[in-house]
């Protein structure tokens, strides 16, 4: 970025720029005094690198345009714009005074009254401007100025547009707006009308009363996705005094739908004025019963008492008044090791527990119904009358084998259903792959000619029973033991790294006993110390890794070394293979040679006995056949990839086998659903911890 020239004496439109007073997305914006009417005003100029395209021009004198259609105390009038000296400059009034955003970093979270009635004057401001066909888009505290007479006055119409406004300077699909003020509809990229500008005052009125945004995340397409699918966080959990009819304006503000919100700012201030009260805002007085319940009170005014608490409240952000303030992520991640998990003081009963209880229910509901949908994919595969096939189920049984189908995909969809997140890829792809591998497993079932669906659902039952601890299914064991690993050996806590040294370790052995059952040869000592080599690399990034890296991992160390396990037995055996190639092949060409040589034989004895004679009766010379070509056998290499490929063949029958016959595939499939439910406690827990975060 160009260095900012000293603007300080520069004169614009008959203004003599005094100093800078801040720094926004599309330029800088400088105090200035305008000579004629000997009063202080705001200069806005664009940056000198944004006007270099036209667009950003376009933008920025849209700003001038959108708001100098304005005239009303709540919004900063706009006196001229145009071009000066080489710059592009918004004339603006002055106000004396500071945004919300850094009220709210000095003072913390504003009492209700004030906040109100800060909140009441913005949306003053806003009606006119939606009255005039004008939309905002992006109110936040830091577009808010509050003046010494703490009358609020919205700035930055940056990102305003004209509801009839023909020339669309936001191509299709493009974000605009803030992302913790951003409404949903704006956050997937959609239409948007004023009621937009009606979600981002609700978020702002949530910030200003809690110092806190609605949603953050560690990233803006994190914040974004909690805007469209999270729920608004209870106001009264983060600040148990603020009054009910506050909290339900908020939630009704920033209803995830535009036309369940209030349809319009004079009814939001309507609301305003009815709960309002020349003493202060109180609650109304209605016919509602309270009830009180002296484990809930008791957690209230242990939250509202707690030290942490008060910090929070009191100083949300502890910067300087001149630094911004810090992000609320930042203080989140500060919090997470304190406020979650806080004890009750001595003589005081435990905070209540039902979130904690619905999620275990939660919990043991999704098991349930991954379960009993793995289950019926087994029976849909299982409904064939042809063992081993899988199109079997679908030209033998179609109707059963339908409807057992629609019965899986129904209690998988409501399993998908429990989940805070409709959509993942890891939980989408193990719950496919257990789908898959139990109607496989169904299908192979090796049962008896003409048994029906439920007796080879159960001989399936039986057999994996009698083979679970046979070394066919060691291969199924160690995929299991490596992704289980795979899933906890991030994770902070020592006992689940521990888990996840022993599951990678137990898991290699398994692939060794496998591959090394029956095997009459000797391992390759090259590929064992190489394979012994990448397991103690593993181990030391599975106990010294806390999140993912791409060259020193846990997982691809682990799964290099049980390559290197398979190497060790297949490249032996790949050699035997060749070997025996080698030697038939060479077996052959010396018997083509020798066939060769006798056919040679044969046919020159047969030239030099038969003489021929020419016209004249001369005697022709007999015409010799020619000389055999020695026959070789075939290169090394060859016969080399040949033996691969048959050693490769015969070892995915001999696997496909192994668990065909004893029920290895129903046992992956169930395993690949158990994976799919700890995905889903692990966000699950993520989402809890965010709620108790508010």
């Amino acid at each position: 970025m160009e260095t900012e020239p000293n603007l300080a004496g520069t004169v614009f439109a008959g203004c003599k720029i005094i100093c800078k007073l801040g720094q926004g997305g599309m330029g800088s914006v400088y105090k200035a005094h305008q000579a004629a009417l000997d009063k202080f005003v705001c200069v806005k100029l664009l940056a000198p690198e944004l006007a270099r395209e036209q667009r950003n021009i376009d933008f920025f004198l849209r700003e001038a345009r959108s708001a100098a259609k304005l005239d009303h105390p709540n919004i900063v009038h706009i006196y001229n714009f145009g071009q000066e000296n080489g710059s592009y400059f918004i004339l603006m009034s002055y106000v004396e005074g500071k945004t919300l955003q850094d009220l709210v970093a000095e003072k913390g979270p504003l009492p209700v009254k004030e906040a109100t009635d800060i909140m009441s004057g913005v949306l003053k401001g806003l009606g006119h401007a939606h009255s005039n066909s004008i939309i905002h888009r992006d109110i936040k505290p830091s577009n808010i100025l509050v003046g010494p007479d703490n009358i609020p006055r919205i700035v930055d119409f940056g990102l305003a547009r004209s509801i009839t406004e023909d020339k669309q300077l936001t191509m299709a699909g493009e974000l605009v707006g803030t992302a913790y003020f951003m409404s949903p509809e704006q956050g997937l990229a959609g239409t948007v009308d004023s009621r937009a500008d009606l979600y981002a005052a609700g978020a702002t009125y949530f910030y200003i009363l809690t110092g806190r945004y609605p949603f953050d995340g560690k990233s803006s397409i994190e914040v974004i996705h909690k805007h469209i699918s999270d729920p608004v966080p209870n106001v009264m959990l983060i600040k148990p005094d603020i009054p009910i009819w506050a909290c339900r304006i908020i939630e009704r503000l920033m209803n995830k739908k535009p036309g369940d919100r209030y349809q319009t700012a004079g009814e939001v201030i309507a609301e305003f004025e009815k709960y309002g009260s020349e003493e202060g805002y109180t609650e109304p007085t209605s016919n509602e019963i309270t009830f009180d319940i002296p484990e809930v009170t008791a957690r209230i005014k242990s939250s509202a008492a707690s030290p942490e608490a008060s910090l929070e409240r009191s100083d949300p952000h502890p910067s300087a008044r001149q630094q911004p303030p810090p992000a609320p992520w930042e203080q989140a991640a500060s919090q997470r090791g304190g406020q979650n998990e806080k004890t009750a003081p001595p003589g005081q009963k435990p905070a209540l527990q039902f979130a904690a209880l619905h999620n275990g229910l939660k919990i043991a509901v999704h098991l349930a119904l991954t379960l009993a949908g793995t289950g019926c994919f087994i029976l849909t595969g299982a409904s064939g009358s042809l063992p081993g096939s899988l199109a079997s189920p679908l030209y033998a049984n179609p109707v059963q084998a339908l409807m057992l189908a629609l019965a899986g995909i129904a209690l998988y969809t409501w399993a998908l259903w429990q989940k805070p997140l409709k959509f993942t890829l890891g939980y989408t792809f193990f719950a496919l792959s257990a789908a898959a591998a139990a109607y496989a497993g169904g299908a192979y079932i090796p049962a008896p000619q003409g048994a029906d669906t439920v007796a080879k659902a159960f001989l399936a039952v039986k057999i994996g029973f009698e083979n679970i601890f046979s070394g066919a299914n060691f291969i199924v064991y160690a995929l299991f033991l490596y992704l289980a690993a795979s899933k906890a050996v991030f994770k902070e806590n020592l006992i689940f790294k521990a888990l996840a040294v022993a599951a990678y370790l137990g898991g290699l052995a398994l692939t060794y006993a496998y591959f090394k059952a029956g095997a009459e040869i000797s391992p390759e000592r090259l590929w064992l110390a190489i394979g012994g080599l990448l397991a103690l690399l593993g181990l030391a990034a599975a106990l010294t890794q806390k999140e993912f890296s791409l060259f020193f991992n846990p997982q691809f160390l682990f799964l290099a070394a049980n390559l290197c396990m398979f190497a060790m037995f297949a490249n032996p055996q790949v050699e035997n293979i060749t070997a025996g190639k080698e030697r038939a092949a060479a077996i052959a060409a010396q018997w083509d040679n020798r066939i060769n040589l006798q056919n040679y034989q044969q046919a020159l004895m047969t030239a030099q006995a038969e003489v021929l004679y020419d016209e004249e009766g001369r005697p022709i010379e007999p015409k010799l056949p020619p000389q055999p070509v020695e026959v070789k056998p075939p290169e090394r290499g060859k016969l080399q990839n040949d033996a691969r490929l048959e050693y490769y063949k015969a070892l995915g029958l001999r696997v496909s086998g192994a668990l065909a016959g004893s029920a290895g595939i129903i046992f992956i499939a169930f395993f690949l659903a158990l994976m799919a439910n700890a995905f889903f406690i692990e966000e699950l827990n993520a989402a809890y911890r965010d709620r108790e975060l508010y």
